[in-house]
């Protein structure tokens, strides 16, 4: 009888955890997205950047498109001073930084595009090889990564000054890959075309570091929208990778980029817009 009810017991312990495996599989993701509208690329764009107020930058050369998602206008510029264009970054609705990689240069402009002051030589601040800048949180503030020395900065661009900066960073983290960064209200996240994701405090401490395979990955509160394998995730460290949606048209080469509550979704020449939804 003892033995009976043993069984009965396992079986019944059994049942459940198939319920909470089951569960687990089909939680909801903590985001969904509706679909928006389609923007076509203009042609001989080279990169494409998206602001956090709702602005897209076409970039081919020395010329630079920026559409507003809000209003639909267009304006164009077009500077020689900015040759190779490696990005383009919004600080405020005023101000807009253009960043040369092959110059070496910071060049800023008012939200027309047209330029304000000179352009900054980071040569002139022993920075020899800067790879990526990202926008602070912070005002006057701008993340920098100078690969020559593996040295991760907090610049404030204005009074042009190091704030902030870490030494030998793929050192101390043990980074492979390029290095890009993004900052967001939950920290400074530093990952690579590796797969490594590391989210750094406000005092450049690593407070996470996960491993992760991605097409494309963006930093989203405190976790990160996955593409990969034409679908697309949200990955959190309480929850792990949960399925948002697939994403049948995407290859290797699809790039997402966010900006306030709005995924855009890059292709070779066009643009899908996705309103993100918290659920």
């Amino acid at each position: 009888m003892r033995f009976w009810i043993f069984q009965i017991i396992s079986l019944f312990g059994l049942l459940l955890n198939s319920h909470d495996l089951v569960a687990q599989g089909s939680k909801s993701p903590a985001i969904s997205l509706q679909f928006k509208e389609t923007l076509s690329i203009p042609e001989n764009t080279e990169r494409t950047f998206v602001d956090h107020n709702n602005n897209l930058y076409f970039v081919a050369k020395d010329q630079i498109i920026r559409y507003s998602l809000a209003t639909g206008i267009r304006n164009i510029q077009s500077q020689k001073i900015w040759q190779n264009i490696h990005q383009v970054l919004a600080i405020n609705t005023m101000k807009t930084v253009v960043f040369s990689q092959v110059q070496q240069t910071l060049c800023f402009t008012d939200n027309t595009l047209s330029s304000q002051g000179t352009c900054m030589d980071f040569q002139e601040h022993n920075l020899n090889n800067v790879t990526v800048v990202a926008s602070s949180k912070r005002p006057d503030m701008l993340w920098i990564y100078d690969e020559l020395n593996s040295q991760l900065l907090l610049f404030n661009f204005v009074k042009r000054e190091i704030i902030q900066n870490v030494v030998n960073l793929r050192g101390i983290l043990n980074i492979e890959g390029d290095v890009r960064l993004k900052e967001n209200n939950f920290g400074l996240w530093v990952f690579t075309s590796t797969g490594q994701v590391i989210c750094m405090d406000d005092y450049l401490n690593a407070i996470s570091q996960q491993q992760l395979a991605y097409w494309s990955l963006l930093p989203y509160k405190n976790g990160g929208i996955i593409l990969r394998d034409k679908a697309l995730y949200y990955e959190t460290l309480l929850d792990g990778e949960i399925l948002i949606q697939p994403l049948p048209l995407a290859t290797p080469s699809t790039i997402l980029h966010i900006s306030g509550n709005q995924l855009l979704i890059e292709h070779e020449k066009s643009l899908e817009v996705y309103n993100i939804v918290d659920n």
